[in-house]
């Protein structure tokens, strides 16, 4: 899975040796329909539906159909094609490598954005996946990435199963690469590759840089729900400006659902190092005020509904303000977040807007300056969550669902009792533990 190669500083395999196995060759033109970034969402969006990234299809092909190396140049005017390049297995991320460098595949006419298909020489086929230079698919999704930096194009499920054995491949297979659809993805490549700065003077203010809001909507208690961004983990410069505003809203228990105890004790070392005050999260970690479940950003897997699960019971066991956060305050944290709100009566549009906040606060992407790409962000991230949430496959109307029933059937699908849910229902309204509540509830005379 994409994940780990994400983490990574360097990838440990020599492409350069392998080239030598790789061609280029020329095509008959396909006729093209490519979609500009200025193209509608349904049209951008509408290879994802007959894409194979889930289900992909295996061609009945023999394994020796593969042909042999054949080097041509390239044309101008020719549908870009790699033939017959040596494959390697990536242990670290289940990925298949495509030993071709990325400026290389581009000099051969492949974009980003485009839809491409895969043929490997066994005989196993993919078709219509996205040529990405992220991974800005949805966890489960396949693509093919190219990395900027990194030395080969990688085809992969993100968060997902490992193709090389999926596929059966060996070592010795090729895979031949041709474009399906120029542009196919371009709309989303463009609104979904994203980048923020970690510098404090390119934002407006502390909050928006710490990317930290009170959640909001429904019955959820008002000064009891705070989200943003790591207040320990300082990887993106914000640990400090996270104490000093949980600090001001009087935080009591922190929800960290990016790490565990021992990544917890490794940055407290390196904030120390640094010279990064953070001692108001310590002050919550001396205390048990710290619930560390260690999620990943797999929101679609059965093990993070269940991680998700039991971390809720526990934090029912704290008394509020919760400050809600993973590394950037952004993914993970938006789909607790959601998750909570709907729990507690928002909404369909009050959880889009609380969501997108994030948008504005890092990108200054909002409704307004940019509804173009708002939407398409909205409906590729945020609706992919809230349908996670609903049990629904991709691209399903979303008008229809009761926000609070799904997210109370998701939990209990999770593992939580139905009296677990009532109590976290409560807990959302009041803040506060179900024995601080009897303790407040006044005596029978």
């Amino acid at each position: 899975m994409f994940a780990k190669r994400l983490l990574c500083a360097a990838l440990t395999i020599c492409a350069c040796a392998l080239l030598a196995g790789c061609a280029s060759s020329t095509a008959t033109p396909a006729a093209s329909s490519a979609h500009s970034v200025g193209s509608s969402i349904p049209e951008a969006a509408a290879p994802a539906a007959s894409s194979a990234a889930v289900a992909p299809e295996a061609s009945s092909a023999s394994a020796s159909s593969a042909a042999s190396p054949t080097t041509t140049s390239s044309k101008v005017d020719a549908a870009p094609v790699l033939v017959d390049c040596p494959v390697s297995h990536s242990p670290r991320s289940d990925g298949v490598f495509i030993d071709i460098s990325i400026p290389d595949f581009s000099a051969l006419g492949f974009a980003y954005g485009d839809s491409v298909d895969i043929a490997f020489s066994n005989g196993y086929e993919l078709k219509g996946l996205p040529y990405y230079s992220s991974t800005l698919v949805e966890p489960g999704d396949m693509l093919l990435v190219g990395f900027a930096n990194y030395p080969s194009i990688e085809v992969g499920v993100f968060y997902g199963e490992d193709l090389w054995a999926t596929a059966g491949l060996s070592d010795g297979d090729t895979a031949t690469v041709t474009l399906a659809e120029e542009g196919a993805f371009a709309a989303l490549q463009e609104a979904l590759d994203l980048a923020y700065t970690d510098e404090r003077t390119d934002y407006p203010s502390d909050v928006a840089f710490a990317n930290l809001r009170e959640l909001s909507g429904g019955n959820l208690k008002p000064g009891m729900f705070y989200r943003g961004a790591s207040p320990v983990n300082n990887k993106h410069n914000r640990a400090a400006y996270a104490n000093t505003l949980i600090a001001d809203v009087g935080v009591q228990v922190d929800f960290n659902l990016a790490d565990n105890s021992d990544e917890i004790e490794e940055f407290l070392g390196e904030d120390a190092k640094a010279g990064i005050d953070v001692s108001y999260f310590e002050g919550l970690l001396g205390a048990g005020n710290v619930v560390a479940i260690d999620l990943n950003a797999a929101y679609k897997s059965e093990e993070y509904a269940q991680r998700l699960a039991a971390g809720l019971v526990e934090l029912m066991q704290h008394n509020g303000p919760v400050y809600i956060h993973c590394t950037a305050g952004k993914d993970r944290t938006g789909f607790v977040c959601l998750l909570l709100e709907a729990l507690a009566g928002a909404n369909y549009q009050q959880l889009a807007d609380d969501y997108m906040i994030t948008y504005d606060n890092y990108y200054r992407i909002n409704a307004v300056n940019d509804a173009e790409k708002y939407n398409i962000i909205k409906e590729e991230r945020f609706d992919s969550m809230f349908r996670c949430i609903a049990k629904m496959e991709k691209g399903a109307d979303l008008s229809g669902v009761d926000p609070a029933a799904a997210a109370r059937d998701y939990l209990k699908t999770a593992g939580m009792t139905d009296e677990q849910i009532d109590r976290l229902t409560v807990y959302l309204r009041e803040g506060v533990t179900a024995e601080a509540e009897d303790d407040a509830a006044p005596k029978a005379a």
